[in-house]
């Protein structure tokens, strides 16, 4: 197995550079190289890079080293650099390491030039793979940081997001209450006041409709906090069932700012059923493909251009995912490469080079398969295959039927103030509802002998916890314990998410619909 290396030679003699590919080859190495005579020929081999080193003869009739490192440092490409010359003199050696040169070998005789070059190449190999490994823990740490970073603030925007939701819901209620009973007393007025009920009508509409579009906007919102959710949660590496179709709508807006200039995104969705994989390293998958697919297509012309995403159910117990564009596609070089770590054909500050590399591994960890085609010119497909589920799809955000429910007490803990004010404003219009924003006064109210029909509580307070909680009354009121249900922003601790997966609890993440939630209360009773 030979060692990996992408080598650009300048060099204007082409029997001085198949020599060297010739010995480097059989050497032991793996090479990819091109020779270029010109600047224009570099500025195009650099294009279709990237390379590994570059291999210069100093002194050219059309070309120098120099001026190809100008090309270089122009372009801000920083590539190990190694210039060869035939002139044994110090001047030489000192302008080519003045001029930025890694090193400087002089090319004399055949059997010592091709030694040393080789030994160059061997060193520049192990620089490059050092830089690139102190690169690749740089890049974790910083996407780490940033999924901190956008899972706090996910979770800080659930609480006042889930008031505003809660109280247009409630207020939308109001309002076709105040309307009903409005029009029935103007029908039934002494001396008739029907006439006055189109007036009434067209101010509810005109009530209506900017309440309708508030509760819109929150219902974007609340998807994108739940996709911000989903991709910065993914250092969970709990395995299950996955529903393919739901990870594929969140990835798609998350892309959609990417997407929307260049093509029309267009989904064929097959019936297939959910995957055993991990909903946050699919959805990181899927978000990349997707990106690409759009970065593949020039802006400007979103009519003409697509993205298809296709789910196909394949041998039975596999399930196919294909990201599809009609972009310029990917030459054969490049698609031999394309997985490989580091391998990028963006420009410098736009790809690490990871992406790909990631996803693949990605796929491979959870026992599926990555795979792509391309055809120069008119488009590529990527295509993830991953094994079906044995056990059963569980969505966070599935529809909740609402069911018939006698007025039961609640109590409701929840030490955002607002965030329980919304919510019992709402749950009392069915039912007799006792609010607290601390645990402990919960927890004392119950040992005390209080009882409740249901317990709506916070999972993560800053105080006592609902995970404490239902542990002191799994120990001193163990058939309240199993009435509680846990409201949610984001079980982001290891601790917390053992403890969902441990509990048979219901739970519900905020910010939700109050029908659900009602719905859960109907089902506990």
């Amino acid at each position: 197995m030979g060692t990996p290396l992408a080598v650009l030679i300048v060099e204007d003699s082409e029997d001085d550079a198949e020599l060297a590919k010739r010995a480097l080859i059989g050497g032991g190495y793996d090479l990819t190289v091109e020779r270029v005579e010109t600047a224009e020929d570099m500025n195009a081999a650099l294009d279709r890079g990237p390379w590994d080193v570059i291999v210069s003869d100093y002194s050219m009739p059309r070309f120098s080293a120099p001026a190809a490192l100008a090309v270089l440092q122009r372009r801000g490409f920083d590539i190990p650099f190694i210039i060869v010359s035939g002139t044994v003199g110090d001047d030489v050696a000192v302008a080519a390491m003045k001029a930025g040169a890694h090193d400087f070998i002089v090319k004399g005789k055949l059997a010592r030039f091709l030694p040393a070059l080789e030994r160059e190449l061997r060193e520049v190999k192990v620089r490059v793979e050092q830089k690139r490994m102190r690169e690749q823990l740089l890049i974790s740490e910083r996407m780490a940081s940033a999924g901190t970073l956008a899972a706090g603030v996910a979770h800080e925007i659930n609480n006042p997001l889930a008031v505003v939701a809660a109280n247009l819901e409630f207020l939308e209620s109001a309002l076709a209450k105040v309307g009903t009973e409005a029009r029935a007393a103007l029908e039934g007025a002494p001396g008739g006041g029907s006439h006055w009920v189109p007036w009434l009508e067209a101010r509810l509409t005109q009530a209506q409709e900017p309440l309708s579009d508030a509760r819109d906007a929150v219902v974007r919102i609340r998807d994108i906090v739940r996709d911000v959710k989903l991709f910065s949660g993914s250092r969970d590496e709990a395995r299950g069932p996955v529903d393919v179709r739901a990870v594929i709508e969140s990835s798609s807006r998350m892309a959609w700012n990417e997407i929307r200039h260049r093509a029309q995104l267009i989904k064929e969705y097959a019936d297939v059923p959910p995957v055993e994989a991990n909903e946050g390293r699919l959805g990181q998958v899927l978000l990349n493909l997707l990106v690409n697919a759009a970065q593949a297509i020039p802006e400007g012309n979103a009519r003409k251009n697509k993205i298809i995403v296709t789910t196909r159910l394949v041998s039975g117990d596999r399930v196919s995912i294909e990201v599809r564009d009609t972009g310029s596609g990917i030459t054969p070089s490049v698609l031999e490469r394309i997985f490989d770590p580091f391998f990028t054909t963006k420009p410098i500050g736009v790809g690490t080079g990871l992406g790909l590399s990631i996803c693949h591994r990605i796929i491979t960890d959870l026992g599926g398969e990555l795979s792509v085609e391309s055809d120069l010119g008119r488009g590529t497909v990527f295509r993830v295959v991953l094994p079906v589920s044995r056990g059963a799809a569980v969505t966070a955000s599935s529809p909740v039927e609402n069911g018939p429910a006698r007025r039961a007490r609640i109590l409701l803990i929840d030490d955002e103030v607002a965030v329980c004010r919304a919510i019992q404003r709402v749950l009392s219009r069915h039912h007799d509802v006792t609010a607290t924003n601390s645990g402990r006064e919960a927890i004392s109210r119950l040992v005390a002998g209080e009882r409740y029909d249901v317990i709506v509580s916070d999972l993560m307070m800053p105080e006592v916890t609902g995970m404490e909680i239902h542990g002191e009354l799994l120990r001193q009121v163990p058939e309240q314990a199993g009435r509680m249900v846990f409201l949610t922003g984001g079980a982001f601790t290891p601790t917390a998410r053992d403890f969902l997966d441990a509990v048979p609890n219901p739970r519900i993440d905020k910010p939700f619909e109050m029908k659900n939630l009602l719905a859960i209360v109907a089902g506990l009773l």
